[in-house]
């Protein structure tokens, strides 16, 4: 009797506490968009693709091919720097005033140092080369976000409907046991059991639809679309050798590639550029004297110490051993993730072909011990034991079902493999 009473109670405390957790989520539930349609025509290629053209980052891509273009235009330009125009006066108005003046103007003209212009344009060739590499690197960067949202979408879906499942299941496991209570074949309490696990059933599926609805709201905030596609299953290849062509690897080559060309020019320009000076002086020594006019011109040669190359140099040197260290590192990284995960993928297919054959088993235990329990052979909790066996089996069969799927799109990411 204690044991009924307290069983009793239970049920009712977990039916007050479901019922808060449904009204509250059913409150957020309000707060979310609509649930998202899936469509046939519409291709995980292009989800990436419009993912990719809305993303933030392609303005600084753009602004970086931008600086490109304007060192390219800069190296291919007469001079090495702005050239500047120069003015001066000189008077003794302020001391004899005897007349003395003297007037001189021209252009300051940057040379280029031998080498400079060529360097110039090879460090902006491969500015932009990077940037070009940069997309297909930003957009692998984004198809695995992608990927791993559709898949957490069919995850999630999945469990929401095998949670349904489960709950119809058991609400058909209350009607039967309450025409038995009625007909005196089974004690009120177990009536009670039942219900109880049909709220905890039902909670369960509230749950894993909430999440549903998370999964897909996540989904729109980062592609901004209200349809997902239908298929995205996607062919695994046995090849697990990296290739040099993988958008990250080409995109760290290209840096390295980059500060080579950088080092190079900062090479040559370890001195300053020589100025060249073209002028002319009008000047004359009284009042009573004529102007004397002259053209002039000025070489100007910086020295180069090295005291002050020295810090520029050794920078871009700097630079270069880390984009050096950069690219081995990353090459060694991926060749640890492709291995990582054609292992997951492996041991996801034998964890599937195992499940299924554990499931197949858990539905013959399953419908023996329903009998069973029509026939009074068994308890309802003895039932409901091997009932909730039985689901959590069929549930990791169906998941890992999926997750062969999503292994998948891992190994392909990994492989810098864009659908």
């Amino acid at each position: 009797m204690k044991i009924k009473l307290t069983l009793l109670i239970i049920g009712l405390c977990q039916s007050m506490f479901v019922f808060a957790e449904s009204k509250q989520i059913s409150t957020i539930d309000h707060a979310h968009i609509e649930p998202i349609k899936i469509s046939a025509k519409l291709s995980l290629r292009e989800v990436i693709e419009k993912t990719f053209q809305r993303n933030p980052q392609l303005a600084v891509l753009q602004a970086r091919l931008l600086h490109a273009n304007a060192l390219q235009k800069q190296a291919s330009s007469f001079w090495s720097a702005d050239p500047s125009f120069t003015l001066s006066h000189y008077s003794d108005r302020v001391n004899a005033s005897e007349g003395l003046q003297e007037w001189e103007a021209g252009v300051d003209l940057p040379l280029w140092l031998p080498g400079q212009r060529h360097a110039r344009l090879k460090t902006s060739e491969r500015q932009q080369q990077l940037v070009d590499a940069s997309k297909p690197a930003l957009k692998l960067h984004l198809a695995g976000i992608v990927r791993e949202i559709l898949w957490d979408i069919l995850l999630k879906k999945n469990q929401m409907k095998v949670a349904k499942e489960e709950w119809n299941v058991v609400k058909k496991l209350v009607k039967d046991v309450k025409k038995r209570v009625e007909l005196g074949d089974l004690a009120r309490s177990d009536l009670i059991i039942s219900q109880q696990e049909s709220l905890s059933k039902e909670a369960s599926w509230r749950v894993a639809y909430q999440e549903y609805r998370h999964a897909q709201h996540r989904y729109v905030m980062v592609t901004g679309l209200s349809v997902i596609p239908k298929s995205i299953e996607e062919q695994a290849t046995n090849d697990l050798v990296i290739s040099m062509q993988h958008p990250l690897l080409k995109e760290s080559h290209d840096r390295l590639a980059k500060s080579v060309a950088e080092r190079d020019q900062m090479m040559i320009e370890k001195r300053g550029n020589p100025s060249l000076f073209v002028g002319s002086r009008r000047e004359r020594g009284v009042s009573n004297e004529d102007y004397v006019d002259a053209i002039g011109l000025s070489l100007s040669i910086p020295f180069g110490l090295k005291s002050h190359s020295e810090p520029k140099l050794s920078a871009a040197e700097v630079n270069l051993s880390e984009s050096r260290s950069q690219m081995e590192s990353l090459h060694r990284e991926l060749n640890i993730a492709i291995q990582d995960a054609s292992r997951e993928l492996s041991t996801t297919v034998e964890q599937y072909n195992f499940a299924q054959r554990q499931n197949e088993l858990s539905k013959q235990n399953l419908d023996m011990s329903r009998k069973a329990f029509e026939l009074g052979e068994t308890s309802l909790i003895e039932f409901i034991r091997v009932q909730a066996q039985a689901f959590t089996i069929d549930r990791h069969m169906h998941q890992k079902h999926l997750e062969m799927g999503l292994q998948t799109a891992r190994l392909n990411q990994a492989k810098g493999i864009i659908p």
